[in-house]
């Protein structure tokens, strides 16, 4: 979802300010050539007009009201200005493309290596689809291979899911879902308001910049009718384990997004609740074990052991349940 999207966005906002002021001149001059054009059409077909002194008189106008602008300041600068802005555009869409991601192994062989087996995936999700029944429709941002779509189809919850990369959405449609192609945040964009029952963003918001994030909350406002509901996963940042395996091991990853930053936003945006839930604990045989003893010193010793795995091995994952 981020990236050049997000840059033909911004980009777009910037043009059409700058643009604003040419476009009305040549709406003004658009409608002078128009309204001569009728009149030269009326006068060739009328047998009793002839091309008089009056007629080129007005087509000299108009030829010189162009000139004039051409050579005013105001024109002068308008056309400098879009020709630079169109210099700008070209090198920002350059450094884009040298910056994107562009991997070269299946992203379906990426996921199976470090994010697991489809299956499960389905049997870890089957909780958090189960929050979405009576949400119908439902749309699924970043539905990677499908799994949340086949227990929403389960469930018999009607969904399809948006995907970028396409391998994926090609596994997603091969597994029998219904998967468009594209950047989330504008295929969420062209729905209609209140249009939308449920929302299903597993492991995307980690993806976003700053700026995607809060188009994507104003987004969910108002395309999610009331009492539907948003479905959140992401990566735990009070967890330092996470740090040391799932973010890092996914270059596409931006940013983490703490829990209580993405509820705020929910509330700001006038959601109703906002429930947190934690996942994926870290393997038990990584957490740092009690010592044995029920003297004073290995109480004092297993309280700060306890305060210590807290920071170091809080659950990797939460997830948000959000109710319009």
């Amino acid at each position: 979802m981020p990236g050049g999207a997000a840059l033909h966005r911004t980009v777009g906002r910037v043009v059409a300010r700058q643009t604003e002021g040419v476009l009305q001149q040549l709406q003004e001059f658009a409608d002078a050539v128009r309204a001569l054009l009728h009149d030269l059409v009326v006068a060739v077909h009328d047998p009793s007009t002839h091309l008089h002194v009056d007629l080129l008189s007005q087509v000299d106008a108009v030829v010189e009201r162009l000139a004039a602008y051409e050579r005013s300041p105001l024109g002068a600068g308008d056309m400098a200005a879009m020709a630079e802005l169109n210099r700008r555009l070209e090198r920002l869409e350059a450094a884009e493309a040298r910056r994107a991601l562009r991997p070269w192994y299946r992203s379906d062989s990426f996921e199976e290596e470090f994010r697991g087996a489809r299956e499960e995936l389905v049997e870890r999700y089957r909780g958090l689809a189960r929050r979405l029944e009576g949400c119908a429709p439902v749309l699924d941002v970043g539905c990677g291979r499908g799994e949340f779509l086949q227990l929403l189809r389960e469930l018999g919850i009607e969904a399809t899911g948006v995907e970028r990369d396409t391998d994926a959405a090609a596994a997603a449609r091969a597994g029998g879902a219904k998967v468009e192609e594209g950047d989330g945040l504008d295929v969420l964009a062209r729905l209609p308001d209140g249009s939308l029952g449920g929302l299903v963003l597993i492991q995307v918001v980690e993806h976003l910049t700053g700026q995607e994030l809060l188009e994507l909350v104003l987004l969910a406002r108002d395309k999610i009718r009331s009492r539907g509901r948003i479905v959140v996963e992401t990566v735990n940042p009070q967890s330092l384990y996470v740090f040391a395996h799932s973010f890092h091991l996914d270059p596409s990853h931006t940013a983490v997004v703490h829990p209580a930053y993405l509820s705020f936003l929910f509330r700001e945006a006038g959601f109703a609740q906002v429930e947190v839930e934690w996942r994926s604990p870290p393997p038990e045989d990584e957490v740092l074990e009690d010592v044995p003893g029920n003297g004073e010193l290995e109480k004092h010793l297993n309280a700060n052991l306890a305060r210590l795995n807290q920071l170091l091995f809080a659950p990797q994952d939460y997830a948000l349940v959000v109710t319009r």
